[in-house]
C-alpha cells in the first residue's frame, strides 16, 4: 500500500496524535503581570494602584473603569483600590542591549528593607492601610507589628500579596469581605459617637445660655444695683417735692381758706 508515486505514509501523517498543551512562557507571563496594567494592558506608570486581590493597575485605567458603568468589576469606587508607595531602584536602567536581550528580572522598584527587586521572581506584599510595598521575605525574616517603611501599626488581615496564586486569591477574597464588614461597623460607630457628641454639645450650650440669663457677672450686678438705687432716690425726692405745700400751691387750690377782714378794716400786717 502506497500513495501516489510509490511513497509510503508514516504513522504520524495518517493518525492524529494528541498534541501536548502549549506551555506558557514564564517570562512573558511574569512581565505581563508585574510590568503592565491588569485592565488596560499598558505599561505601569506612577501612580500605581492595587486592589484587594493584589492586581496592579494604573490610576487612569481605574478611573476609566469607574466611569464606564456597563463593566462589572469588584472595583466599584476609589476606596476599593490603594495607591502603592513604591521604593525606586537606583540601579535600574531601562535599556535594550545590542543583541536585543531584555533582562526581565530587572525592575524599577525594590524592597526597602532587604533590596530585592520587584520583578516577579520574589513574592511582594503591601499593607492595605498605608500602601507601603515590601517583600514577603522581609515580613517573615524581620517580623514586626508596625510597617517597615512608615511605622504605622499592621493588621495581619490587611496584608495583600501582589499577583498571588489561587490559594492567595481565595484567602484575600475572604479577607476583603471581613475588612468591608469591619469598616462598616467602625463607620457606624463613628456616626453614632458624633451624633451623641453633637447632642451633648447642644444640651451644654442650652444650659450655658440659661445660666447666663439667670446669673449675671458681679460687675453687671453692681451696675444694676447702682441704677436701681439712683432710680429709687429720684422717685423718693419726687414724691417729697410733690407732697410739699409749695408744689401743691402751684397746681392745686388751697383747701384751707382763711377768713379775711373787711376791706375797710383790713390791715396787711395782721392779716
Amino acid at each position: 500500500m502506497g500513495g501516489d508515486g510509490g511513497s509510503i505514509p508514516r504513522r504520524d501523517e495518517v493518525v492524529k496524535v494528541k498534541q501536548a498543551p502549549e506551555k506558557k512562557n514564564k517570562d512573558q507571563d511574569m512581565v505581563g503581570k508585574w510590568q503592565h496594567c491588569a485592565l488596560s494592558g499598558q505599561a505601569l506608570t506612577k501612580p500605581i494602584m492595587s486592589c484587594a486581590l493584589g492586581r496592579l493597575y494604573t490610576k487612569e485605567a481605574v478611573i476609566n473603569l469607574l466611569l464606564d458603568k456597563s463593566t462589572k468589576s469588584h472595583i466599584k469606587r476609589l476606596s476599593d483600590v490603594v495607591e502603592l508607595k513604591l521604593t525606586d531602584n537606583a540601579a535600574y536602567k531601562n535599556e535594550i542591549h545590542a543583541d536585543l536581550y531584555i533582562d526581565h528580572y530587572s525592575s524599577p522598584y525594590v524592597c526597602p528593607v532587604i533590596g530585592l527587586e520587584m520583578s516577579g521572581k520574589y513574592r511582594f506584599a503591601f499593607n492595605w492601610t498605608c500602601g507601603c510595598v515590601v517583600s514577603e521575605r522581609a515580613l517573615i525574616e524581620i517580623p514586626s507589628e508596625t510597617c517597615h517603611k512608615c511605622g504605622i501599626e499592621i493588621n495581619k488581615e490587611d496584608i495583600i500579596i501582589i499577583n498571588g496564586n489561587g490559594e492567595d486569591i481565595k484567602k484575600m477574597t475572604d479577607q476583603m469581605k471581613k475588612r468591608k464588614e469591619r469598616l462598616k461597623k467602625e463607620k457606624k460607630k463613628k456616626t453614632d459617637n458624633s451624633e451623641t457628641n453633637s447632642n451633648n454639645e447642644e444640651k451644654s450650650l442650652n444650659n450655658n445660655e440659661k445660666l447666663s440669663k439667670n446669673k449675671r457677672p458681679a460687675g453687671d450686678n453692681d451696675k444694676q444695683n447702682k441704677k436701681n438705687k439712683i432710680n429709687s432716690d429720684k422717685t423718693e425726692s419726687k414724691n417729697k417735692f410733690e407732697d410739699s405745700n409749695s408744689y401743691k400751691k402751684l397746681f392745686h387750690k388751697n383747701s384751707e381758706k382763711k377768713d379775711k377782714a373787711h376791706w375797710v378794716t383790713y390791715n396787711p400786717y395782721y392779716n
